[in-house]
């Protein structure tokens, strides 16, 4: 079986868009593409949106996948949504995490309580 995530990466690597402008535009992080790359078994409605924004035909590499996918637009973007909303999820988590250290860095004691209890409420 073919690797989906290697294959995907092959094309947007020789595409000339940057990783993070890719990213950016289908709403996800750097990590989380790189992350998708590994996936052997990716998505065919990823590899659809990914092949909207590059304008690229991915049936091409896989034949059997169709532009009219099982699921109808509406729960497509339901999940794609999801998606976004889980990378934003994890963005905050970062910042919060980056704050906290920000404020043990800076002796800041005020701000890593505030940060602690936003985090874990009592």
């Amino acid at each position: 079986m073919q690797h989906r995530g290697e294959i995907i990466e092959n094309v947007v690597r020789r595409s000339g868009i940057s990783i993070s402008v890719l990213a950016e535009k289908i709403g996800i992080s750097r990590n989380t593409l790189y992350n998708r790359f590994k996936e052997k078994n990716l998505s065919y409605d990823f590899i659809l949106t990914l092949g909207k924004v590059l304008h690229y035909n991915f049936a091409v590499h896989f034949p059997e996948m169709k532009s009219d996918r099982t699921l109808p637009d509406d729960a497509r973007t339901e999940l794609f949504q999801l998606e976004q909303k889980e990378n934003l999820l994890e963005k905050y988590n970062w910042l919060l995490k980056f704050l906290l250290k920000k404020s043990q860095d800076t002796d800041q004691h005020a701000l890593r309580k505030q940060i602690k209890e936003f985090i874990n409420p009592p």
